[in-house]
């Protein structure tokens, strides 16, 4: 049950003196400052996506530090639509606040005569007694028939309740809503959440997230004036018809994302609608195609805003219109053209199921391992997979592709920035596949699964180069498979697997050579990261024409390199193994750390132990082979030149190398075997133990050196600066101080 309210003659009176005021006029008038909720609550922004959308306030989203509308209003057939991105401002102690209470009776008197309450708001209710509004009490599940306003602090996910509310408001009712998103994820304890109202406010142009506004990142309150221009199509598009239109780079994104927004969200009959394309249209040009001699660039808005309209419009004609024969037009560079006279197979496929927990960072279950299959899917094609019915409960899917990483956050794309994969469900005898851009062709077996084996028939692909060790001959690779006419190649053991571009395997003889060498150093990785050799399934390097973060970078799943001359490198066993790759050894190195214990400040530091173990047990090279640690005798100058100034925790913390001197330290003087049997240690501790706060870490850290090399290390952390508890320090008093010469 919950409350109508009718409001009084007094607050009539008011909106009467408002005249013609804009609603944010009106809606802000006497109100000088909207307050944040103070942490750990927030507001959630609302995504406007619609003509006649209005922002009333702003906030800077707390990740990404972008502006987002935080308090919006729209319209819908007769009726109005406020959106706050917090229920918050409903309850105390935020509605104690004079200019909160201002902007909510400002909100009534813009809404209409009589409201009703749909939530818990007895703070509000209290409020608005006070108010002298007339108090009747009716069905919280029923829109009473007297309502003009109607107050709504929780989702709706039934559709006829959602069909009442969208008839209310377009009969000229107003909805408020205060959105609850914030209490929900505290309450669920997750990171997301999903509004189920959104059906109904993006018919009005606007769309709820939870990205999240917290007071921290601004100041405590909203920003109610100097709107951006790309907030809302309409003053983004009054800005671009200047010819001399351009954005900073740094918002080119956002204009980006209001556009995209835009064109999804409604008809192409829309008169804004055609305005975007005049603006930003094709205009009978050649498409817009990134390329490495060609990017595409947020410097230069203007192409880049036309190159995210065409993207935007071919993306929404696909998606209105599948077309199975579509070839995306930058699929030619990338991922690659197939040969319109290469043989279209019809072969049966088996697959070795490898899943399960190897002890290293693991996506949360449940998720999918990527299985290849040495076949390609040319773009526009159709391709169809073909299994036993008993499958058909498993779960598998087909995936196309495996460049998956959007490239939206960078500057310039060297290739098309989407995710360029497809996936499809088996959930049929037979299911045909297809791709605008194509791919590699990969069978997603769900980590929840009891199979061993998979057994499938794939008709109208084309065969790629793939070589499984001990499965593969090297004199088949040779005479055929090298030159099997997929653009993209695979080179695989039981423990790592290489996807390149196939122009850097032609003329590869040895690839089992090359692979075996690969196997060393995941052995050697497998060592220190007290992991069985044997692995559970197989790591994955994946080129890239553009990598998404950084020179090279990891993920659960993967790692992405750049299809430079470290790839060159890569593939090459007997340069590799005379030079090495610190690179490459070190993004696998991520994939072995103990990211649960290490303590803040050691992800770029732990992950070269594996790079320096590389180099010294594989390839013999000791431990100095990187430019910032390239002699025992520069490191040994470098600690003293930082001893002699000053020494801190933070800049331990800040400079990876720095830090990384201080385990060369403990290795010169006791060995490898002092850091193996710590993270023998690690690795034997349940995760239920694990350190809880950050001193629990450093001290475990501190206790587990200590113990492993039979030193009391108290002296030497405290040359370092590294806070442990003086508990630690004494769990280790049995054995002798020590200082390294370079220390004393």
């Amino acid at each position: 049950m919950r409350h109508i309210l009718a409001v009084s003659l007094l607050l009539l009176t008011i909106s009467r003196s408002f005249g013609q005021s804009t609603d944010k006029a009106l809606l802000l008038q006497d109100v000088h400052t909207i307050l944040l909720p103070d942490t750990p609550d927030f507001a959630c922004s609302t995504i406007p996506c619609g003509d006649q959308v209005q922002v009333i306030a702003m906030g800077l989203s707390h990740d990404e530090k972008f502006p987002m509308a935080a308090i919006v209003i729209s319209r819908l057939g007769k009726g109005k639509i406020l959106i706050l991105g917090s229920d918050q401002y409903f309850r105390k102690p935020l509605l104690d606040n004079k200019d909160i209470r201002q902007l909510v009776s400002n909100i009534l008197i813009w809404g209409g005569k009589t409201l009703q309450l749909w939530g818990d708001m007895p703070d509000l209710a209290a409020f608005l007694h006070m108010g002298k509004y007339t108090d009747v009490v009716v069905d919280s599940n029923t829109i009473h028939p007297s309502t003009d306003i109607l107050i709504l602090t929780r989702d709706i996910t039934d559709s006829v309740t959602c069909d009442a509310l969208e008839k209310f408001i377009r009969a000229g009712g107003t909805l408020i809503f205060g959105s609850p998103v914030a209490t929900v994820m505290h309450q669920q304890d997750t990171y997301y959440y999903l509004v189920h109202l959104n059906d109904l406010f993006i018919k009005a142009g606007l769309f709820h997230v939870y990205m999240s506004f917290q007071a921290e990142d601004n100041q405590g309150r909203l920003q109610t004036d100097n709107i951006p221009p790309h907030m809302l199509i309409g003053t983004l598009l009054d800005a671009a018809e200047d010819p001399h239109f351009h954005a900073p780079a740094n918002e080119a994104g956002l204009y980006a994302s209001t556009i995209t927004n835009y064109l999804y969200h409604n008809d192409d009959t829309a008169a804004t609608y055609k305005k975007i394309k005049k603006i930003f249209g094709p205009s009978g040009q050649e498409p817009i195609i990134p390329t490495p001699e060609h990017p595409v660039s947020k410097w230069n808005t203007r192409e880049f805003l036309r190159y995210t309209v065409q993207e935007t419009l071919s993306a929404k004609q696909m998606h209105l219109h599948p077309d199975p024969a579509y070839i995306h037009p930058a699929s030619r560079t990338f991922p690659g053209a197939v040969d319109p006279a290469a043989k279209r197979v019809d072969e049966q496929i088996d697959i070795h199921v490898r899943i399960g927990i190897q002890g290293l960072g693991e996506p949360p279950s449940v998720y999918y391992r990527w299985h290849s299959t040495g076949l390609y899917i040319p773009p526009g094609e159709k391709v169809k997979i073909i299994l036993d019915t008993g499958y058909i409960v498993q779960h598998l899917k087909a995936q196309i592709g495996v460049h998956d990483d959007d490239l939206g956050h960078m500057q310039q794309f060297t290739r098309n920035e989407h995710d360029l994969t497809r996936t499809f469900e088996l959930t049929s005898a037979s299911t045909e596949i297809y791709s605008s851009f194509g791919g590699l062709l990969i069978i997603d077996v769900p980590d929840t699964t009891s199979l061993k084996n998979i057994h499938l028939r794939v008709a109208g692909a084309v065969k790629a180069p793939y070589f499984r060790m001990g499965v593969t001959s090297v004199r088949d690779w040779q005479a055929r498979i090298r030159n099997y006419p997929g653009p993209w190649a695979e080179l695989a053991s039981d423990k790592l697997i290489l996807t390149v571009p196939a122009y850097r395997i032609r003329k590869l003889d040895d690839p089992e050579k090359l692979m075996r060498f690969w196997d060393e150093v995941m052995d050697a990785d497998a060592r220190l990261a007290a992991i069985p050799t044997t692995r559970k399934y197989p790591e994955r390097i994946i080129i890239d024409r553009q990598v998404a973060f950084g020179a090279l970078f990891t993920a659960p799943l993967k790692i992405v390199g750049p299809d430079d001359d470290n790839c060159g490198l890569m593939l090459d066993a007997d340069q590799v193994r005379q030079k090495g790759s610190w690179g490459h050894f070190h993004e696998l190195g991520h994939r072995h750390q103990f990211g649960g214990i290490d303590f803040n400040g050691l992800g770029e530091v732990t992950v070269n132990l594996y790079s320096m173990y590389v180099f010294d047990k594989v390839l013999h090279k000791g431990l100095y082979n990187h430019e910032n640690i390239s002699s025992r005798q520069a490191v040994i100058d470098g600690i003293k030149k930082y001893m002699a100034g000053t020494p801190d925790f933070a800049s331990f913390r800040n400079d990876p190398f720095l830090a990384l001197t201080m385990y060369i330290e403990i290795i010169e003087n006791f060995g490898w075997e002092s850091i193996e049997q710590v993270f023998k240690r690690y690795r034997m501790l349940p995760k239920e133990q694990y350190p809880a706060t950050e001193a629990d870490k450093r001290d475990y850290w501190f206790i587990c050196i200590s113990e492993a090399t039979g030193r009391d290390m108290s002296a030497f952390f405290d040359k370092w600066q590294i806070p442990v508890t003086e508990k630690a320090k004494s769990s280790v008093k049995k054995y002798p101080s020590w200082l390294p010469d370079e220390l004393k």
